[in-house]
This record gives structure tokens, C-alpha cells and sequence, in this order.
């Protein structure tokens, strides 16, 4: 049942016969209901429905990392729509249908602070892996500061599991050990990192750290 929201003038919500009317951002608009197709999908489009089902199911367990990192995309989208469309259009390999996530294409921060250098990503005990990385502060001229705080990512493919940890580390720390499940012991795993200002109102680009077999 369609709902009028301003008389018989103005704009209504809902369902009225095959017309479907909604607002956005103060503006009413109206639209027919999609025709039903009996055509087959095409493999171009069951390709794309693959790649969105294969990104979406990657992404939605870091949204939370996402909707600091994507937190100043100004198109209209949300922060995980935003780095949906990021990684659809890079960050996928292979051949229909047999397609992968190409982890270092992977991006879960777009922002303005300088990004890290990482050095090194590598287990060095059981169950933890190490990162590594320089001290970029600018003197002057940016908002970058010594103080941004790390963000870390990991992800086991062989589980589908990740482990995050915020705010461990600051700029100048220059390392930061992180414990991982002891189950993933033997597996191959994949690492990203990015910063947060104190404020968590600015963050930089995450960067792909590599991949390490966890002791």
C-alpha cells in the first residue's frame, strides 16, 4: 500500500498498482516496477552477479574498519558501497567462474594522511605475526602527525577468518606484534595496514603488507 506524504500534489511512499514512489535527499521521485524477464541470464551477467556476491561476502565482515576508512567518500554512497565499487573494479582475478579476491588490491582505508611504509610483515612466534614499518612524519605541511594510530588486518583464506586490531600502535612506533588464532597455525595469511588521527576524523590509504605462513 503506497502512502501520500504531501496531498494530492505531492509526492507518496510505497507501492500504488505498478508504480513505486520514494524520496531522496528531499526529493520525491517515482518508478515503474521492473518487468519480469523470462530471458536466461547471460555469462556476462552472471559474472558480475558472482563478482558482487564474492566481494560483498569478503567485505562485510571488516565493515566496521570500513566505515572508519571510507568515512569522508562524498558520492552518495555509504562506506561499504564505496569500497564495494573500489574493489569490484580492481580486485578481483581470474576467469568466470572461477574468481578470487586479489588481496593486494584490497583497500578497507581511502583518506588524506600519509600512508604507512610498511618493511616487513612476518610470523616470528607461534601464532603471531609481525609488522614492520618507517617513521613518515613530515616536519610540517600536513596534517600527518606522529600520533595517528595503527590499524591492522589480517586474513586467513584457508578459514575465512579475519583478525583486526585499532589503535595499537602510534606513527613512531615503528612495530607492532598481533596474535592470531592458534588454529591458523600453518596457513598462509595476508596483512593490511592503515592510520587513524587521534580524532578518528582522518585516516590514510590501507596498504598491502604481504603474506606470511603463520609458525
Amino acid at each position: 500500500m503506497g502512502t501520500f506524504i504531501k496531498g494530492v500534489h505531492g509526492g507518496f511512499s510505497g507501492r500504488i498498482g505498478n508504480v513505486i514512489g520514494a524520496a531522496w535527499r528531499g526529493v520525491d521521485y517515482m518508478r515503474s516496477l521492473p518487468r519480469k524477464s523470462n530471458k536466461p541470464a547471460t555469462e556476462a551477467q552472471l559474472k558480475q552477479r558472482l563478482i558482487i556476491r564474492l566481494v560483498m561476502g569478503f567485505l562485510r565482515p571488516i565493515s566496521g574498519l570500513i566505515r572508519i576508512g571510507y568515512q569522508s567518500y562524498k558520492s552518495g554512497k555509504t562506506p561499504l558501497n564505496a569500497a564495494t565499487v573500489a574493489l569490484i573494479d580492481k580486485g578481483v582475478t581470474g576467469v568466470y567462474p572461477n574468481l578470487n579476491i586479489d588481496f593486494p588490491h584490497v583497500m578497507f582505508s581511502k583518506g588524506h594522511l600519509l600512508k604507512p611504509m610498511v618493511t616487513g610483515m612476518e610470523s616470528v612466534a607461534t601464532a603471531k605475526i609481525k609488522f614492520d614499518w618507517l617513521n613518515n612524519t613530515p616536519l610540517y605541511g600536513t596534517s600527518t602527525a606522529a600520533t595517528d594510530r595503527a590499524t591492522l588486518l589480517v586474513y586467513n583464506p584457508v578459514k575465512e577468518e579475519f583478525v583486526t586490531a585499532e589503535d595499537v600502535a602510534v606513527r613512531t612506533g615503528l612495530t607492532f606484534t598481533l596474535t592470531v588464532p592458534a588454529n591458523w597455525i600453518g596457513d598462509d595469511v595476508h596483512g593490511w595496514m592503515s592510520f587513524v588521527s587521534t580524532s578518528r576524523r582522518e585516516v590514510s590509504d590501507s596498504v598491502y603488507a604481504g603474506v606470511t605462513a603463520v609458525l
